[in-house]
């Protein structure tokens, strides 16, 4: 039997194009829904946040896939994380493999801010009742760098299990040589659903400008975010 594999970077890092090399491979491959036996379609988010809150394994009713994807959702009113619980699904599935897909963070930020037209950052805003589309970008960058940090400590000295594949720099090889058993081709890594670089931002990049380095925590935000949101 292969090993479960989950994609547990963020949404516009590949997660398509992921998703869709593992189809064109031949496998079973769920990205952000998933399709029950019964007929139901139901979204990974969802049903990993309920299988926790229950305490069943993680994937318990969605569990017939061998890879997963865009495991995480923001509606504007609920923004769940399976990717966050990547500690949990390693647990409940050993031996399962884990491909954290990144991308420059600036890119992968503007990106977002383009996503659906702005309707993604929009969305985000109102979920976490930001005002200032720059106060978002920057929690957006700081849960970036938490993640990554949080997933190459947890995964440390375990090299077979995780793979930081970089989207912008990364040609199908890792992929292939971290999945021998998955039997993939360089052939089928392509780009897809890249967000239109023509696609106005409503306030212009300035992180550099207005941050510094890079942000370490989301605490570095609570002053400010307190300060921009909606009432």
């Amino acid at each position: 039997m292969l090993p479960k594999v989950f994609v547990i970077g963020f949404n516009k890092c590949g997660t398509t194009s992921l998703h869709r090399m593992f189809r064109r491979a031949g496998h079973e491959s769920s990205h952000h829904r998933h399709a029950c036996a019964d007929g139901r379609i139901v979204k990974i988010a969802r049903q990993i946040d309920q299988n926790a809150r229950d305490e069943r394994p993680l994937l318990s009713g969605i569990d017939d896939a061998q890879v997963y994807s865009d495991m995480d959702l923001c509606e504007r009113r609920v923004k769940l994380s399976g990717i966050s619980r990547f500690r949990g699904l390693d647990a409940d599935y050993p031996g399962s493999r884990f491909i954290l897909n990144t991308r420059d963070p600036l890119n992968w930020v503007r990106s977002r801010c383009r996503h659906f037209a702005g309707g993604y950052l929009d969305r985000s805003m109102f979920q976490a009742r930001i005002a200032d589309p720059s106060v978002m970008r920057a929690v957006w960058l700081a849960e970036w760098h938490e993640h990554h940090a949080a997933v190459q400590t947890y995964f440390a000295g375990r090299p077979n299990q995780l793979l930081v594949f970089d989207i912008e720099q990364d040609s199908a090889l890792p992929l292939i040589r971290f999945l021998p058993e998955y039997g993939l081709k360089a052939g089928q890594w392509r780009h897809h659903n890249r967000t239109p670089e023509g696609v106005a931002q409503p306030v212009e990049m300035t992180f550099a400008d207005q941050m510094g380095s890079p942000p370490s925590s989301l605490a570095d935000f609570s002053t400010i975010s307190e300060r921009t949101c909606v009432t």
